[in-house]
C-alpha cells in the first residue's frame, strides 16, 4: 500500500479513480487539472515540508499524474489548487472531514479556481474521497 503523499499514492489513486463507476458517473461533466497541495509534511516523510499531487481529469476520468515535492510544489500549476495541511487532508481521506465543508471553513483553501464551480461537483468529491479510502494512506 503506497504512502500519502507520494507518486505512488497519486498513481494509485488515479487508478483507483478510473476503476469507480460512482465517480465516473458524478464527474461526467467535469473538465480541468487539479492539484492537491499538501502542507506541513512531517520530517519523517523524508520529501520535505510540501508536496503537490497533479490530476489530469476529463469527463470521469484521471487521465495522468504529476507529483511535485519541496520547493516545487510550490510551483506545480493547474486550473484548480487545492491546498491543506498534511493533518487536513488525512482526515478527508478518512472520512472525518468532507471537502467542500472543509473550504467553508477554510481548513482547504482554494488556491486557484472557482469555490461556486467546485461546489456544483460535491457528489463527484464525494466519489473521489471513497477512491482515496480504497488506497489508504500507509
Amino acid at each position: 500500500m503506497p504512502k500519502f503523499p507520494s507518486k505512488e499514492w497519486a498513481e494509485a489513486f488515479c487508478k483507483a479513480l478510473n476503476e469507480s463507476s460512482e465517480y465516473r458517473s458524478a464527474a461526467a461533466k467535469w473538465e480541468g487539472d487539479i492539484i492537491f497541495l499538501a502542507t506541513n509534511l512531517p520530517p519523517e516523510l523524508g520529501i520535505g515540508d510540501k508536496s503537490a499531487m497533479k490530476f489530469c481529469l476529463k469527463h470521469g476520468r484521471c487521465n495522468c499524474v504529476e507529483f511535485y515535492q519541496g520547493d516545487l510544489a510550490a510551483q506545480a500549476d493547474a486550473p484548480y489548487i487545492l491546498e491543506a495541511d498534511y493533518k487536513t487532508w488525512l482526515d478527508v481521506i478518512a472520512g472525518k472531514l468532507q471537502p467542500i465543508p472543509a473550504m467553508v471553513l477554510g481548513k482547504i483553501k482554494v488556491k486557484k479556481g472557482s469555490f461556486s464551480v467546485l461546489a456544483q461537483y460535491v457528489t463527484a468529491s464525494l466519489a473521489m474521497i471513497k477512491a482515496a479510502q480504497k488506497v489508504g494512506i500507509q
